[in-house]
């Protein structure tokens, strides 16, 4: 028995072609996608254990009393910025009521401002709070 060759017409050879050419691009393909997704799941895996890590030691801290010297030059530093920034702020809302309509980044910058002055005097009294002996 002797093996002829096959007969393939034109269309089916130019699939096959096109088959084969194709076929290390897809497995190129495939290994990036690999390579991607391991990456993908190392980098969920060191911020999932980053994650952990922050919230215990972030239950463990405890913040020390404040002496009353230490106590009043950090309110009177946070009162000097806050001044500084309500002037910059202050300025800037001048000049946006005066010009731009419907702009509401100086409006959203100052509830960042309070928002940071309360949480750093939240912080102030919370730290200036003696601690309980259980």
């Amino acid at each position: 028995m002797t093996k002829q060759p096959l007969r393939v017409g034109r269309v089916r050879y130019g699939l096959w072609l096109l088959e084969e050419a194709a076929a290390g691009a897809r497995s190129r393909v495939r290994a990036v996608v690999d390579g991607t997704a391991t990456a993908g799941r190392e980098l969920r895996w060191a911020a999932e254990l980053s994650a952990r890590a922050t919230t215990a030691h972030i239950d463990h801290v405890r913040p020390e009393p404040l002496g009353d010297r230490r106590l009043l030059g950090l309110m009177a530093a946070i009162a000097v910025a806050a001044l500084g920034v309500s002037f910059v702020l202050g300025v800037g809302v001048a000049q946006w009521l005066m010009t731009a309509e419907n702009s509401m980044v100086f409006a959203a910058a100052g509830s960042l401002a309070i928002g940071l002055a309360v949480l750093s005097l939240a912080f102030l009294v919370f730290a200036s709070r003696r601690r309980r002996r259980p």
